[in-house]
């Protein structure tokens, strides 16, 4: 059997990347250790502990350049919510930077943002779920 772990999430700086994370979608600070010459720094979701991101600082060129470009003009993560309006307040009131106006379409409300590198992310609530 497997399980879902972590997304790698390329970044320049730990700690922009962890005041975005955690201070503005309010994701956890599970881990943050030390390792030799890395850093090994994983957030979680609050009522998803298992689930979560491993926020890894970008060494090579290779790695340089993928920074908020990971998934291409694609979106690297869905959220989901059960309360879309105040989630979609609450990070606005927290900074965060949204694509374009909500959306109902099919059963859903969605919204595009990106993270403070670009990276391409879904705030989504299933009406009815």
């Amino acid at each position: 059997m497997i399980s879902f772990g972590r997304v790698v999430i390329l970044v320049k700086d730990y700690e922009d990347a962890l005041s975005f994370y955690v201070d503005k979608l309010g994701l956890e600070l599970s881990t943050d250790v030390e390792a030799g010459e890395r850093r090994f720094v994983h957030v979680t979701f609050p009522n998803q502990q298992d689930a979560g991101l491993w926020l890894l600082k970008a060494e090579t060129e290779r790695d340089v350049a993928a920074v908020g470009q990971q998934a291409g003009d694609q979106p690297i993560g869905v959220l989901y919510s059960d309360s879309f309006y105040d989630e979609f307040a609450r990070l606005q009131a927290a900074g965060v930077r949204f694509s374009e106006e909500p959306v109902t379409a099919e059963g859903t409300i969605s919204v595009h943002f990106s993270d403070l590198y670009g990276n391409k992310l879904v705030l989504v609530q299933i009406e009815n779920a």
